[in-house]
């Protein structure tokens, strides 16, 4: 048995019988890039608040991860995200209201995860 829990820190994490799982993605804001940078409000690494896969798959380690293991889950949220326009019809938004949000989700990392071969 699966359930959602709200942390007070602002993360999700998902708890199982057997103990606690994190979240693959938390936090997660689409915003265009007109509005705001794509900069991190939450740091990966110790010193680097830059948006990029690259700088991700650089820290797997510091999250427990193997590069494989890191670049697998970025080549499954590249996938997912990529279906963001689909979504976005099924969820009664209008073509403005999507093409106002496609540089929050079509951009030099997205493609670059789409291009991860695992």
């Amino acid at each position: 048995m699966w359930m959602i829990i709200c942390a007070t820190m602002g993360f999700f994490g998902l708890a199982w019988m057997d103990g606690w799982v994190l979240s693959p993605a938390y936090d997660l804001n689409p915003i265009p890039t007109d509005l705001k940078a794509r900069i991190l409000s939450t740091n990966i690494s110790l010193d680097e608040g830059s948006c990029s896969i690259d700088l991700a798959l650089s820290q797997a380690d510091l999250f427990g991860l193997s590069l494989a293991t890191a670049r697998k889950i970025v080549a499954e949220v590249g996938q997912a995200a990529a279906t963001w326009r689909d979504v976005s019809k099924a969820m009664g938004l209008n073509g403005k209201e999507i093409e106002r949000m496609a540089s929050a989700f079509i951009h030099e990392d997205s493609d670059m995860a789409l291009k991860i071969i695992v």
